[in-house]
């Protein structure tokens, strides 16, 4: 049973991860993979890079994130910005309001 309750909030929160991450690019327009892993830990949502950094490439893939990488003006390492596309805000309306949905229906019972 502690398995199965395992595996249902490791589906639960790979999903509510994506929308959460889709949301924050929204809102900040672009940032790259750690300071995305410092905003999350500190809504306390932590995350480890070995989690994340698949996840945002499988997102790039799929067109809902562009990737690029920047070299100049920075101090330190070339970073790779991530942003929101146009098919990623599309992706993240329609995630809304089918988080907002099961919620209302959660509420409701």
């Amino acid at each position: 049973m502690g398995s199965d309750l395992e595996n249902w909030k490791t589906q639960i929160r790979k999903g509510y991860l994506e929308l959460c991450i889709l949301s924050l690019l929204q809102s900040r327009k672009r940032v790259y993979g750690f300071e995305l892993l410092e905003i999350l830990d500190g809504i306390k949502l932590p995350l480890k890079e070995g989690t994340l950094y698949p996840m945002l490439n499988r997102m790039t893939l799929e067109g809902t994130l562009s990737a690029v990488w920047e070299t100049e003006n920075l101090k330190g390492h070339p970073r790779k910005f991530y942003s929101l596309t146009k098919e990623g805000a599309r992706m993240l309306g329609e995630m809304r309001d089918e988080f907002e949905k099961m919620a209302k229906i959660l509420k409701s019972i």
